[in-house]
């Protein structure tokens, strides 16, 4: 027995060193036992105010477990946004102490300190302050916890009270519900956030199994007991929950209306979520009756500088980071007042390779949204997005491909450039709705083409324009059409940008891109000699501007427009320095296309395990524009039919791939098409007629990331008796191999932890392993 223990029931000291001793006497030790049986009858403790809940309490199992782990902390602030369960959780999690706890519930109190007094039922001392009387009280009790729940408008006064009670009270713990921390010395800050929610397209079985679906169908029945979810609604309930972001009120709020809405009622009416979600018990305080008092009331408690910045960001309606945010808020930089508004639960962070960007939980942003039309908004912030947009553009207006760091950033922020795009288009300014066109045309999205859509163009086009952005818009246009098999519109578009270039423009980078769109449409459509001599002059302009990627991008064309008229001998050189060129720039996704012509070349010359590998390895690379990868399904799909040695995935590619193409109007070039079509026509000689229509019903059902992986994992160690793992399982293992945990992993990808434990496991049991080391092994050596 160490000289510093305790009895558990006064908190005495124990003198006396007898292994196992555990009270300082038998008064102390009947307490106790007193107080166990109490608990063990189910009656209400008398050392406990905590409010009884009406309703059940759902899910939370991850978060009740993680805050048992914190018992070893004296400060403890469950802080979350509006509605995120934050006075519940902290309820459950209470209630599950057996010593002495206070609750006091400050949202209607003015004064923390009179609220805690009266909350922990304090007698006045003579001469002494309120705080000394509540001291006086604590220490009484051996192991005392106090609740202080929604301390968010009087944040300064429970901070100082909180500060001196514990430095007073050694044996006190505190428990705090906030919407930003007390920023306390020793505080625990415990992020309560949305609840589970389940992957859309999921089924009743596995719906159920998250904690928003749970408590929509709890809340549901609590109003109408014949309600349940099934293979009807699930797909409408499921949305409700999505589209809410998971916030138990809003949840909550949306099911009570199932009395006089079907589930797909309610999905129609979240556009107005803000009137369609009220009605909430008529016990529940005023905040919590109604979505829009629940967030009224952390914006009310903002600066009139966090107020304006809420609106302004609200008007954006898709994650935006911090460049975005200080071009918004017109200031020159966003970042104390981002920090102010996310440590005030407005604001989610969301950090993915090495990148930050931020949002607001849509429920707020429609708040906020509605505050923007108030303040007549709406338009300021448009016109702030275009001038965003064109300070990224316009540097790189002149370029033959612009910078990789400048694609990057408006793939980043992508969801702005439509809104830049309405906005000139609204006030006429042609100029800089053809800089707004062009950022779109130089971007994509993880679900779609890279590039402008074609009535964009075209309708741009169509306007009055300076000349040097006319060119530009035009060997875009050319670009677009030549990816779509339209050779004799992308001459006259590369045409046209020529004309002006030599006309007086004049800029090498742009004459240079004209010229590479003309070549390539001209030896398909024209004269292949005088492509070549265009290629040529092309080249030779890049010669003296030092930018190797323009020249790594020119020679790989000028390649792979050899390669399909017969010249892979002339073609293979220039694509050696272009992958040259690529590899010593450092930008990995850049290689995706040189690898593809690297490949084709490989096939042309029989050499089909080369070509396997270089295909793979430009799927391997090509990961951040996945949209791009078809043609490498495509080539890897020769290889293997060419080395024979896995004609079925062959064709499954082969039908994933062609999806792609259709879905786009992706149409290929007429010497990949003949080798595309050879390669089908020996699958299907080479295959039974059985196993030919499972491989082409499994390419069907692939989505072009599920086909990625399919065509990177290995045979023998994706096949068990279960059959391949699966999508998920192997984007899983990717994350696995990263280092994350299974919360991590369940935080980017939207799923809980228990639902990433399991899919750990299938994985595991369906590749043989012991361990999830050797998954992390696996997953590095196999997974894309």
């Amino acid at each position: 027995m160490t000289a510093d223990a305790a009895c558990v029931t006064c908190g005495n000291p124990l003198t006396d060193a007898v292994p196992g001793r555990r009270y300082c006497s038998n008064a102390c030790r009947q307490r106790a036992y007193r107080e166990r049986a109490s608990g063990r009858d189910g009656a209400d403790r008398p050392d406990s105010s905590l409010p009884a809940p009406l309703d059940s309490f759902v899910g939370r199992r991850d978060e009740l477990a993680a805050l048992t782990r914190t018992d070893s902390d004296r400060l403890v602030s469950l802080v979350g946004p509006a509605g995120a369960g934050k006075t519940r959780l902290a309820i459950q999690h209470a209630s599950r102490r057996a010593d002495r706890t206070w609750w006091a519930a400050l949202a209607p109190a003015s004064d923390a300190v009179q609220a805690i007094y009266a909350a922990v039922g304090a007698h006045p001392l003579p001469n002494h302050s309120v705080r000394d009387a509540v001291v006086a009280e604590v220490e009484q009790h051996r192991r005392p916890l106090l609740v202080l729940d929604n301390c968010e408008h009087l944040l300064a006064d429970v901070a100082s009270a909180v500060a001196e009670l514990l430095a007073r009270c050694p044996r006190l713990r505190v428990l705090v519900t906030s919407r930003e921390p007390l920023h306390l010395a020793g505080e625990r800050v415990f992020a309560v956030g949305e609840l589970d929610l389940p992957p859309a397209g999921a089924d009743v079985a596995e719906a159920l199994r998250h904690d928003a679906v749970a408590l929509f169908r709890d809340r549901a029945v609590s109003v109408d007991r014949s309600f349940e979810v099934d293979a009807a609604n699930v797909a409408d309930v499921v949305a409700v929950c999505r589209s809410l972001d998971g916030m138990p009120l809003a949840i909550e709020l949306a099911a009570r209306r199932v009395t006089v809405l079907s589930p797909a009622d309610v999905l129609a009416r979240l556009g107005d979520r803000l009137a369609l979600l009220t009605g909430g018990p008529r016990a529940a305080d005023d905040r919590h009756r109604t979505l829009r008092a629940a967030i009224g009331w952390s914006y009310d408690l903002l600066s009139e500088q966090e107020q304006a910045a809420s609106r302004l960001l609200a008007v954006l309606g898709v994650p935006f980071d911090l460049g975005v945010a200080s071009a918004v808020c017109d200031v020159p930089d966003a970042l104390d007042l981002l920090t102010g508004l996310e440590q005030r639960s407005l604001l989610v962070v969301d950090r993915v390779g090495g990148h930050t960007t931020f949002r607001q939980l849509e429920s707020i942003r429609l708040y906020c949204y509605d505050r923007a039309i108030a303040h007549g908004e709406l338009s300021l912030v448009a016109d702030r997005v275009v001038e965003w947009v064109c300070s990224v553009v316009e540097p790189e207006i002149s370029s033959f491909f612009p910078s990789p760091p400048v694609v990057l950033r408006l793939d980043r922020n992508v969801g702005l450039l439509g809104l830049a795009a309405a906005r000139t288009a609204e006030t006429g300014d042609w100029a800089r709705h053809a800089l707004a066109i062009v950022a779109t045309a130089w971007t994509s999205t993880p679900r779609g083409p890279r590039g402008a859509p074609t009535e964009l163009l075209h309708q741009a086009l169509s306007r009055p324009l300076p000349e040097p952005h006319r060119s530009v818009l035009s060997v875009l246009a050319a670009m677009h059409h030549r990816l779509r098999g339209g050779w004799h519109v992308t001459r006259r578009f590369a045409e046209e940008s020529l004309a002006i270039e030599r006309a007086g423009a004049r800029r090498p980078g742009t004459t240079a891109r004209a010229l590479e769109v003309l070549a390539s449409a001209e030896a398909h459509t024209g004269d292949p000699a005088l492509a070549w001599t265009l290629f040529d002059e092309a080249a030779a302009l890049l010669q003296d501007s030092n930018d190797k990627l323009a020249r790594a991008i020119l020679l790989n064309s000028y390649g792979w427009t050899l390669l399909q008229h017969g010249y892979a001998d002339r073609a293979a050189p220039l694509v050696r320095e272009s992958l040259t060129l690529t590899r010593l720039i450092g930008l990995p996704h850049m290689l995706n296309p040189v690898l593809h012509t690297a490949g084709a070349i490989a096939l042309a010359r029989k050499d089909f395990l080369e070509a396997v590998d270089l295909f793979r390895e430009s799927l391997e690379v090509g990961s951040e524009h996945p949209m791009d990868q078809y043609y490498d399904l495509e080539g890897l799909a020769l290889g293997l039919v060419g080395v024979g040695s896995d004609d079925e995935r062959a064709l499954s590619l082969l039908t994933s791939a062609s999806l792609v193409r259709t879905r786009y109007d992706f149409r290929a070039e007429p010497y990949w098409q003949a080798l595309l079509d050879e390669a089908r026509t020996t699958c299907r000689e080479r295959i039974t007629a059985s196993r030919l229509r499972a491989a082409e019903s499994t390419g069907e059902r692939m989505s072009l990331a599920q086909a990625i992986s399919y065509a990177l994992t290995e045979q023998q160690h994706a096949e068990s008796e279960d059959g391949l793992i699966s999508a998920r399982e192997l984007h899983v293992a990717t994350l696995v191999a990263e280092g994350l945990t299974n919360r991590q992993i369940g935080q980017r990808l939207g799923i809980s932890p228990h639902t990433v434990a399991r899919h750990v496991t299938h994985a595991r049991s369906k590749l043989g392993l012991r361990s999830r080391a050797q998954l992390a092994v696996w997953a590095g050596r196999h997974a894309p």
